[in-house]
This record gives C-alpha cells, sequence and structure tokens, in this order.
C-alpha cells in the first residue's frame, strides 16, 4: 500500500513530459505505464518505483512509432506472407515514390489532351508479354477471381474439380467466393481424382464456365489424376484458368525446378481466361491480373464492380516499374526472382560473413548451418531450396526469449527455430539487413 501511494499523480507526471512530447501522446503513455505498475505492486511482481521515468520514456517511444514497420526477415520464406510477400525492387520503389509526390497523368492521355484511362500504361507491357487479345487489372487475384465468376456466369453455372477447390490465405475459399459472386457451383470427380468424363456428365443447359485452379499452395502424390487443360478446351466451353500466385515466366529458365505455369504459357494453349496475383511470384505489388480473349475481357471492364475493384496509382506505379524490368530482362533487379535463384555457394559465403560480424559477441554460440528455404507465398510448396544459415545460441537466454528479444527489437527480427537453435536464413536477408543484425546483436549484449 504504501508503494502504491507513493506512485506520482498523472498531472505531475505531464508536466514534466509535456515540454518534450504532444500533450495526448504522454498522457496516454504516462496512464497505461502507471496502470501495469499498480497492478504488478497488487500482484507482488514489483517492489519499487526506480524504473518509471525509462517506462514512461519507452512506451511514448512504442506510441510514436508507426504501426508498420521495417522487419528483418530471417525465416528463409521469400514471399512471406505475414511479413508483407515479395520485396519490391529500387527501381520500382523510387518510380512509386515519384509518382506519390507529384501529380501524373493516372487517367489524363497527354497525347490527345483529353481523358484517358489508368491501366492503359499496362495494358501495352502486359499484352505484348503474354500475347494475350485483352487485359483487366484488379485489387488482388481473389477480386479478380470475383469479377470473371460475376461477370461470366452471374446466375449460371461453373463446372469445377472438388479437388482444386482451395482454401487462400486469411480462411477464404474458392467455393465461398464463388457463391459470392452470384455464380453456381457444381462440384466434379473426387478430392484425389478427376476424369475428362466428370466434367463431360456435368455440363448442362446452364452451364457458363468450366473453371480450373491450379493447387499453388498444396500438392498431391500418390493415387491422383487431373485433366489437363487441352482435355478440357476439347470441351468447347469457355475455360477460366486461375493460376493464383501468378508467373510471367517459364521458371526452369532461371533453374527453378516447377510446374509452375505462366501467363503466357497457358495464354498460347488457347484458354480463354487467366488470372493470377501480382505480388507473389511475379514480384509486384498486390493486384489481380486478368489476361484472355478480348470480347470477355471487354465485358469484365464494363462490369460496375471493376470500379470497386480497381487498383490505385501506387500500385499502377509499381507494377507498370515491376513489367518494365521483365520487359527488359532485367530479372536480377526482381528481389523475388534473385533471392529464388541465389546460389548455395553465395548464401555460404555470406553466412560466414555474418558470422565473422558476431564474434565479437561473446553471449553467442554461433554455427553454420546447411537447410532449406521455402518460396511461401502459396507458391510451389513441394520446392526445397538449399540455402545456409546462421544458427545461434545464446548462453543467458532460452531460444524462445532470444527470438522473443529480437522480435521485440528495433528493426524486429524475426527468425525460425530448429532444434533449439535459432536459425537466421540468408536467403531472404540483404546486406542492409546483416549490417543492422550485427547491431541489433551488440545492442542486446549491451
Amino acid at each position: 500500500m504504501n508503494l502504491l501511494r507513493q506512485i506520482p499523480q498523472v498531472s505531475k507526471l505531464l508536466e514534466i513530459y509535456r515540454k518534450k512530447y504532444p500533450e495526448g501522446l504522454a498522457k496516454r503513455a504516462i496512464k497505461e505505464v502507471l496502470q501495469r505498475v499498480r497492478e504488478e505492486i497488487r500482484e507482488g511482481r514489483r517492489e519499487h518505483l526506480e524504473d518509471l521515468t525509462e517506462l514512461i520514456e519507452k512506451r511514448i517511444r512504442e506510441l510514436s512509432t508507426t504501426s508498420l514497420r521495417r522487419v528483418i526477415n530471417a525465416t528463409g520464406v521469400v514471399i512471406n506472407t505475414n511479413l508483407g510477400r515479395s520485396v519490391m525492387s529500387k527501381e520500382v520503389a523510387e518510380f512509386i515514390k515519384e509518382i506519390a509526390l507529384n501529380y501524373s497523368n493516372l487517367e489524363y492521355d497527354l497525347e490527345e489532351g483529353r481523358r484517358g484511362s489508368r491501366l492503359s500504361h499496362l495494358e501495352e507491357l502486359l499484352l505484348e508479354m503474354t500475347g494475350a487479345e485483352g487485359v483487366h487489372v484488379v485489387n488482388n487475384n481473389a477480386g479478380a477471381v470475383y469479377l470473371v465468376l460475376n461477370t461470366l456466369a452471374f446466375g449460371k453455372e461453373v463446372v469445377v474439380s472438388r479437388g482444386e477447390l482451395v482454401e487462400i490465405g486469411g480462411s477464404f475459399r474458392i467455393p465461398d467466393i464463388m457463391r459470392a459472386s452470384g455464380a453456381r457451383l457444381v462440384e466434379v470427380g473426387t478430392t484425389n481424382r478427376t476424369r475428362l468424363s466428370d466434367y463431360e456428365r456435368a455440363i448442362s443447359p446452364e452451364t457458363a464456365l468450366l473453371m480450373k485452379v491450379h493447387r499453388s499452395n498444396f500438392y498431391m502424390e500418390g493415387f491422383v489424376e487431373e485433366v489437363r487443360v487441352e482435355e478440357l478446351l476439347s470441351l468447347e466451353l469457355p475455360l477460366y484458368y486461375d493460376l493464383g500466385s501468378g508467373s510471367l515466366l517459364n521458371l526452369k529458365e532461371l533453374g527453378i525446378r516447377t510446374q509452375e505455369p505462366s501467363f503466357g504459357e497457358c495464354i498460347r494453349k488457347g484458354i480463354h481466361i487467366v488470372s493470377g496475383s501480382g505480388d507473389k511470384l511475379l514480384g509486384g505489388p498486390q493486384a489481380g491480373i486478368i489476361l484472355g480473349k478480348g470480347e470477355l475481357i471487354l465485358k469484365m471492364k464494363k462490369n460496375p464492380m471493376s470500379r470497386a475493384l480497381r487498383v490505385d496509382k501506387l500500385t499502377l506505379a509499381g507494377l507498370e516499374m515491376t513489367l518494365r524490368l521483365y520487359r527488359e530482362g532485367e530479372y536480377e533487379k526482381i528481389p523475388t526472382l534473385r533471392m529464388l535463384t541465389q546460389k548455395t555457394d553465395e548464401l555460404k559465403k555470406r553466412a560466414r560473413k555474418l558470422i565473422r560480424k558476431l564474434r565479437d559477441v561473446k553471449s553467442l554460440e554461433l554455427f553454420l548451418i546447411r537447410d532449406f528455404s521455402r518460396c511461401g507465398g502459396g507458391a510451389m510448396p513441394e520446392l526445397l531450396l538449399e540455402t545456409y544459415c546462421v544458427g545461434l545460441r545464446h548462453k543467458r537466454l532460452s531460444t524462445p526469449e532470444l527470438e522473443r528479444l529480437l522480435r521485440k527489437g528495433e528493426p524486429p527480427v524475426v527468425a525460425r527455430i530448429r532444434e533449439d537453435m535459432l536459425l537466421l536464413d540468408m536467403r531472404t536477408l540483404t546486406e542492409e539487413d546483416l549490417r543492422d543484425l550485427a547491431k541489433v546483436f551488440i545492442k542486446l549484449e549491451d
């Protein structure tokens, strides 16, 4: 009770801090800290008030920091959904900054001196690189799925294999999006085996569309069978292929062993409509890219929902510059592709470099670990990428305690734990990250 009485009043503390910080910010920090201190005293977890000033200063700094922050991704998951998915290149970021800080010809035709289309900045690039007749871009691929189905199959049947009714991130499921679009789902086949005859029996006068969903976030092995797109096209109905992750390249050409289809491959096969994400394998900003037959794309553009799903100028800027890097063949400037194709020798060299930087941190035990990275982002789940990590054990802290301290540090570091060791995977760490990691651990030592 004596300690509780010694806690200063909010107004007295506010007189001290309002000179250095905005009054509202200081008042909130003081109230939150005092509330926590009172609870600790009542629960017998506090016997002094010596750190009160330090706690208030710390809370003010926390409240002053933006909620969305840069994080050091040491997990080895390249397209890390929780950490913002694909990292964009400096060239892309600089172009976004230029457009953000100035007026632009977003919907203005400079040649004709009249109103233009915001999608005109992307159409020529995407048509050239994929061979599609038409292109549309919306805010994400779930929006693309909704718009395709709502436009082409509202009140009609869409036939899809049970083995392709996937759940995407955030517990959103393809059947739910289909129902919301107004299309009627017709499931065929079984979870593991679907044949062409299953589609043939399901087709009726009410069938508007055949749909195929690429299983980008899981794969099946063993007693499985699926119908190839070439077979589905033989049924002479419009075919929509949801690629999910989306890719502009045949990734095998970059040395990535995968069966991931690209936009261009699908268009060349004659698929009527294809959609995919802009911020996964493509390595750009969040967007839903729709490609295909010109007359079908035009119907989607005229759908009133296109307005609700449209992309803003910063997304358009990021996507345009990303596409230009592809067109010029400058794949090494696209961080997602660069990370996925890094050689193990390079990763090993960088791991040793980090170990040298951390040798002066006496509380750490350091190990060079050979392991595997993941693509992430619901793409290529079967792909294991050989990598090198720096393994860490702390002489005083448990591995979970070390992980928590790093995660709550400045900047936050997110890593993975394996066999009671914290692993820092070189695949997703930049040179700037390596410098900052050394500072983080030196500060931890203090």
